[in-house]
């Protein structure tokens, strides 16, 4: 019973930092949840404020190599779709002005979202997920009531679920976090991460800056990126990466019992390059990264094919591509909002 209480406490006063103690960026609301709440940020043209809209974009965010997964990687992509579409980029828990929990995950994300889509104003979404959020976009459409309200999914460079990705991605780092978690949540507690964390992030930042093309730079809401990215640097923040890691391996169980290939609403993919500089730099594991490489392809394009979506690739070897190549994923999705693909009857 004490144990209870001390962990109803700490999510007490968890919740109540994160509600109430973090200023919002313009355009940003927070949806309660039974546990705390979600961040929204609405951007939309000034002539859209009032309308009826028949389909928004949702954005969700998965990781980069250092696992960090937020609306920040929207600062881009989500301004430009903003110029003609309503849109909404979402922090999951434990990610930019979201409430923290105390299990963040990809399938908690699912749960979460299912309760705030139907409040958000469209009849229906295109959602937009990047790398591992792919997780949360499988499990919506499994969930009936939500996929009636899916206009589609857009898979920019998606987990993958085949043999020779299973074998990539429950292993480093995904092991070392389940195997060292109890011991490296106290240490992250004292900061031993502090120095670390800011220099991933200002070196991330760095990188960022170079592959916005330079005409697109004052499209870019640096600002809020930077916003976002001091959420990161949070003990609690820190903490929380470390869970998610550690998780991984249970959303990818649930992921891949999904049937994938019965899709009930059309399923697009975006398939860049950024494997590419992870073979060349390879010793013992370039074969698998190939196979990585090769099945993921294979899979993204009968995925597009047997659902009524439309597949992209591009030869951006960079993985953010919501940076690198924001003008063209910004058309491939106007392009699917102009002609939608009918939504297909599940195979169940």
């Amino acid at each position: 019973m004490v144990g209870l209480i001390l962990k109803y406490l700490l999510l007490l006063s968890t919740l109540l930092t994160s509600l109430t103690l973090v200023a919002l960026p313009a355009g940003s609301r927070l949806y309660p949840l039974p546990d705390g709440a979600l961040h929204v940020r609405l951007l939309q043209p000034d002539a859209r404020r009032d309308q009826h809209v028949d389909t928004a974009i949702v954005l969700i965010a998965g990781p980069n190599q250092n696992f960090h997964a937020d609306s920040a990687w929207f600062a881009l992509l989500q301004p430009l779709l903003a110029q003609q579409y309503r849109t909404y980029a979402i922090d999951r828990q434990s990610s930019g002005f979201s409430s923290d929990t105390l299990r963040p995950s990809y399938r908690k994300f699912a749960t979460d979202l299912a309760k705030v889509l139907p409040q958000l104003q469209a009849q229906k979404f295109l959602l937009v997920s990047f790398a591992s959020s792919s997780i949360t976009a499988r499990l919506l459409v499994d969930d009936p009531a939500i996929a009636t309200r899916l206009a589609g999914l857009v898979l920019i460079d998606p987990d993958v679920p085949t043999t020779a990705a299973q074998a990539l991605y429950n292993g480093y780092p995904a092991d070392w976090y389940r195997a060292n978690l109890a011991v490296l949540l106290p240490e992250l507690a004292k900061g031993a991460w502090n120095e670390r964390t800011a220099q991933k992030l200002s070196t991330e930042l760095t990188h960022l800056r170079q592959i916005v093309p330079a005409q697109l730079q004052p499209q870019t809401d640096w600002d809020y990126l930077q916003q976002v990215f001091v959420t990161r640097q949070r003990i609690s923040r820190q903490q929380a990466r470390a869970i998610e890691i550690a998780e991984y391996q249970a959303d990818l169980a649930l992921y891949n019992q999904s049937r994938w290939l019965h899709s009930r609403v059309p399923v697009s993919v975006v398939d860049g390059d950024f494997e590419a500089p992870l073979i060349a730099a390879a010793t013992d594991d370039k074969a698998l990264l190939q196979l990585w490489r090769q099945e993921g392809l294979d899979w993204g394009k009968s995925l597009a094919d047997n659902s009524g979506g439309r597949y992209l690739a591009l030869a951006d070897t960079e993985h953010l591509l919501m940076f690198s190549a924001a003008p063209a994923l910004a058309e491939f999705i106007g392009q699917l909002l102009a002609t939608p693909a009918a939504t297909k009857t599940a195979a169940r």
